[in-house]
């Protein structure tokens, strides 16, 4: 896949200040000329622009014209065969008599050059360089070829990050004066492939240098670069998403940056179709977790969430993400396991030059709690005592319960939130160790803390058969403090050898803990006692990643154009490992009684660990061709995937047999009546449980460029998974599934390959998570709701059609229109119902509904405004709607005790919502990267849980997020600079908007987050 790369080097000018001046242009590809290329010369005047010149460059790659003296603007659109490699749009200020030029350089390597001079010049075989207080030194530089040997003129000589153009003479010769040290020259000549030199200079000596070019028409390598292209930028990642195989959007780390988006999650609510529930699962188009899949560098990542298997991407900050991918159509190289789409996160890489960098992050954080006084519980990472966890339900006894009071404090201290603070830090540098061999290496740590106080008020509501009417249970009013810390880091090293072959080895890691205390006040309606509920949590998540990937490019001909010339290898391994941690969470209770405030004897202690292990292998074998003078290529690879979990979950408590009145402070109580209180478990053999997924697949991919203008992509995936969970009560029979994946993929491009249409058409399958299919009984340790597997439960399988319209504006100017819909057989849906043994119980199971539908509409749109004046080209508006809409059609049986009680029979899908909203309004000048930003998000409503026995289903109502973001560079880091700083300021939730749950006509949640603030200095060297 390419993406877009500008190459502007010079501007030179003639002799004759009284003639018509001159506007020329060379386009290379290789070093060598890229014909047929289509080039529009706009006359600016004022506000306005007129069109008029349109040519094509020819056979040289060459085009030339005369013009009046005056400002014009050079539009190109370079392609290689049906792939756009580069938009240039450049405005051209035109002198009598002189010549202004410009030279566009491709590379395969998408690297770019870029050397811009405000106004024609003049050119000489020999050419000063002022460069103040900088000791100076003269290379002398003769060019022949290397076939004839023969002396090369008129050679055009640019020299990297100089104001600096030369030619040679008919000798061949061309003296230059240049700074000492390091100095790269890149060497052009219409009738030669482009060359890159290096050379040392000594101060008051001169350096002697012959250099062989090689005719354009003999196969060697070359290198033609003069900058690193900027990944991750916004220009990039639509060339990206514009020459992708499949329908998709693409976030890259400029996007990132300008919006404030600290973590994957909140970067990817900025996309169409994508909505992110708890601030870090991922629904795309409007279909819940169990339906996307998350690929890091295209390879999994295991979960630390104990009850699902997608990974929670809060976790991932983007300090260390180059760009993110959201699949949207499938292609038989990925996962079959594909729903909404693949969120396909690409780490950040290596520098490919030898400059390196050096950049530090300093970040303040502050939001509607900071500085508020709170109520926390300094003790909550402190585990239950190891005396506690040696087995089953046989534990007890005077020792183990005075091992449990002397092991924290559960009493309540005053605290104040301070500001919240993060530091990333992130270096990397490039060593050439010959012509054919670098070696380089980056790395970012990172380290956050935050603090926040949420207030919510939760009503319960039950129908009343009786009364035939709704009633209200009670209300609950929480008060919670939460304190984050989450820090880790990235490192990649890596060897590039022979120009198309690379290895690199990748270690991810981040660890996050959350620290909560809430407070909660229960008043009931009826009769029951009101309680105070203390709820004390710590959570610790961990996930860390080894990866090795290489590029392999076996050449076994000169020639790469016949189908086994060269054959492309890529390849990937990962072991990796999530943890979850829960050391010792613990509940209490007071009930409010005639006589006050009463400890309710007993108290709940809950221990959970989780550990998700992941080994991956891939291996891609690509077989380049060339039809019809276009590129092909026939894909064909192996994946494998073997998965393990282990998960262990433990509930105590810790009963008196005192029944006096309690109404001391829990510290008191566990030291007045110690001699009365008794430990002891609640423990059931399907609390705990181990499992494996084994996954292998193969698959063949094949493109086929039926013209310039047309794509056909096909694919077939073999994919075998088995399934298998062993808990302390029963081993289950394995959940194994054998199929057959085909993929059809069109492209069609028109109207000069700005437009093109694409339609895909897909099989795939979702598989139930571990505990949905065995035949255990568990209580969730997120909801507390009583949970039934099903070994029933069969895999749904489903079928996707989309159809997709994009018109490329320009290198950052797109709209694009998506139509898209989704068949399933057998989706699997969380059912519910009351326990008619317990009140306020709910028991969960999954069941398979018969089938459901999916379908919807994306809309994109990236404009700047300059089309209205010139002057406005800097003020953006981006957007992106989604609607979306789905049906489920569900088992009708009367005896099935949990769908025949179902509230609610004609309904969307669990977490859809009708629409995905997305607004972006501001100041963004894509040349310094300043920016200042309205961002607004908003999801419509979405079912969040089910009603049953006449109570209506419960909605989340749509939240409106308005943020703020300003990015300001404050000093540029230039030749003679060392540093560079730039400035951010954020506001999120300008609106003030508060997140609401409703049943019917009744609130049954309602808490306003308020408004974060951040405040963030980047020093880069």
């Amino acid at each position: 896949m390419r993406t877009l790369y500008l190459i502007l080097l010079l501007l030179m000018t003639s002799l004759y200040a009284s003639e018509p001046g001159n506007i020329s242009l060379i386009v290379l590809k290789d070093g060598k000329p890229l014909a047929n290329q289509t080039v529009e010369i706009f006359e600016l005047s004022g506000a306005s622009k007129a069109k008029i010149i349109v040519a094509k460059t020819d056979t040289d790659g060459y085009f030339f014209t005369k013009v009046k003296a005056g400002k014009y603007q050079v539009h190109l659109l370079a392609k290689d065969n049906k792939t756009a490699q580069a938009f240039v749009r450049k405005n051209v200020l035109v002198e009598a008599g002189k010549d202004s030029q410009l030279i566009v350089s491709l590379k395969k390597n998408n690297e770019i050059a870029f050397v811009d001079t405000e106004a024609p010049k003049d050119t000489n075989t020999s050419v000063a360089v002022e460069e103040k207080k900088v000791q100076q030194s003269v290379l002398l530089l003769t060019l022949h070829s290397s076939d004839e040997k023969k002396k090369i003129a008129g050679a055009a000589i640019y020299v990297k990050g100089l104001n600096t153009e030369a030619k040679t003479d008919k000798n061949g010769f061309v003296q230059l004066t240049l700074p000492v040290g390091e100095q790269t020259l890149s060497i052009i000549h219409q009738d030669f492939s482009a060359q890159t030199l290096k050379v040392t200079l000594v101060a008051k000596e001169e350096v002697s240098k012959y250099v062989e070019l090689t005719p354009a028409a003999m196969e060697l390598e070359e290198f033609v670069v003069l900058a690193p292209h900027i990944q991750g930028s916004v220009a990039a990642v639509i060339a990206e998403e514009r020459n992708s195989e499949a329908v998709g959007n693409v976030l890259g780390s400029e996007q990132f940056g300008k919006s404030g988006d600290s973590s994957v999650a909140s970067a990817l609510k900025r996309v169409s179709g994508i909505t992110i529930v708890g601030g870090k699962y991922v629904y795309v188009r409007g279909l819940g977790d169990r339906y996307s899949t998350v690929m890091l560098n295209d390879l999994h990542i295991p979960s630390p969430e104990p009850t699902k298997r997608v990974v929670p991407l809060d976790i991932f900050p983007t300090s260390v993400v180059q760009s993110i991918t959201i699949q949207k159509s499938y292609t038989g190289d990925l996962p079959a396991s594909f729903g909404g789409g693949t969120v396909l996160i690409k780490s950040k890489d290596i520098p490919k030059d030898d400059e390196g960098y050096v950049s530090l992050g300093l970040e303040l954080i502050a939001n509607s709690s900071t500085g508020k006084d709170v109520i926390i519980n300094s003790s909550n990472s402190t585990p239950i005592p190891s005396s506690a966890l040696l087995g089953g339900n046989n534990v007890g006894g005077f020792t183990v319960t005075k091992d449990v009071l002397n092991s924290r404090t559960l009493n309540h201290e005053q605290s104040t939130l301070s500001p919240g603070m993060k530091v990333e830090l992130s270096a990397g540098k490039s060593f050439a160790l010959s012509d054919d061999f670098s070696i380089g290496a980056s790395g970012t740590v990172f380290y956050k803390n935050t603090s926040d106080n949420e207030q919510v008020q939760y009503d319960k509501y039950f129908y009343d058969i009786n009364a035939e009417k709704v009633v209200h249970d009670n209300n609950t009013q929480t008060d919670s403090t939460t304190i984050e810390t989450q820090m880790g880091g990235m490192l990649n090293v890596g060897m590039n050898y022979y120009d198309t072959n690379k290895i690199k080895y990748t270690f991810f890691t981040t660890q996050k803990t959350s620290d909560t205390t809430t407070l909660a006040s229960v008043n009931y309606t009826g009769d029951t006692e009101d309680r105070e509920k203390t709820y004390y949590e710590y959570v610790e998540k961990a996930l860390s990643s080894h990866q090795i990937t290489g590029e392999n490019d076996l050449r076994f001909s000169d020639s790469t154009e016949g189908y086994f010339d060269n054959l492309k290898i890529d390849w990937a391994f990962e072991n990796a490992q999530a943890t979850r941690d829960e050391p010792g969470t613990v509940e209490y209770n007071y009930l409010n009684q005639t006589s006050g405030l009463n400890w309710d004897r007993k108290n709940w202690y809950y221990y959970f660990i989780l550990d998700d292990k992941v080994n991956n292998y891939r291996a891609d074998f690509s077989l380049p061709f060339e039809y019809n003078d276009n590129e092909n290529y026939t894909k064909f690879g192996v994946f494998m995937y073997d998965k393990s979990r282990d998960f262990d979950s433990r509930r105590f408590k810790m009963l008196s047999n005192n029944f006096s009145d309690m109404n001391e402070d829990m510290d008191t109580i566990y030291s007045k009546y110690a001699n009365s209180l008794d430990f002891s478990a609640s423990y059931r053999n399907t609390d705990s449980y181990s499992a494996t997924q084994d996954v292998s697949a193969f698959y063949i991919k094949q493109l086929f460029s039926v013209t310039h203008d047309f794509d056909v992509i096909a694919s077939l995936r073999q994919e075998d998974s088995s399934q298998q969970l062993v808990d302390a009560a029963a081993s289950y029979a394995p959940l194994e599934t054998s199929d057959l994946f085909p993929s059809l993929g069109l492209t069609y491009r028109f109207d000069n390959d700005a437009m093109q249409v694409r339609f895909a058409y897909a099989t795939t399958i979702s598989r139930p998570d571990f505990r949905e299919f065995s035949n255990s009984r568990y209580k969730d340790p997120v909801t507390e709701n009583i949970v039934f597997g099903n070994p029933d439960l069969k895999a749904t399988y489903i079928n996707h059609l989309d159809l997709k319209y994009e018109w490329y504006l320009s290198s950052d100017e797109v709209f694009s229109f998506a139509l898209f819909s989704k068949e399933f057989t057998n989706p699997i849906e969380k059912v519910i119902k009351l326990d008619d043994s317990q009140d306020n119980i709910f028991q969960e199971t999954y069941q398979n509904a018969d089938s459901a539908t999916s379908y919807g509409i994306e809309l994109d749109y990236r404009k700047r405004f300059g089309f209205i004046d010139e002057s406005l080209d800097k003020l953006l508006f981006a957007t992106n709607i989604a609607l979306i809409e789905s049906n489920i059609k569900l088992n009708t049986d009367p005896n099935n005790e949990y769908t025949s009680r179902l509230t609610t029979k004609d309904r969307a899908m669990q977490g859809q919502s009708p629409y995905v909203a997305n607004f972006t309004l501001g100041y963004d000048d894509a040349d310094t990267g300043n920016s200042a930003l309205f961002l607004f998000n908003q999801i419509g409503e979405r079912i969040v849980s089910l009603g049953t026995d006449k109570n209506e289903d419960i909605y989340e109502q749509p939240f409106a997020k308005l943020d703020f973001v300003t990015k300001w560079k404050i000093s540029e880091k230039a030749k003679d600079d060392i540093f560079g700083y730039s400035l951010r300021f954020k506001v999120e939730n300008l609106l003030d908007s508060e997140i609401k749950y409703t049943q019917g006509s009744n609130t049954t949640s309602l808490k306003k987050p308020g408004s974060t603030y951040s405040f963030k200095l980047d020093i880069k060297y």
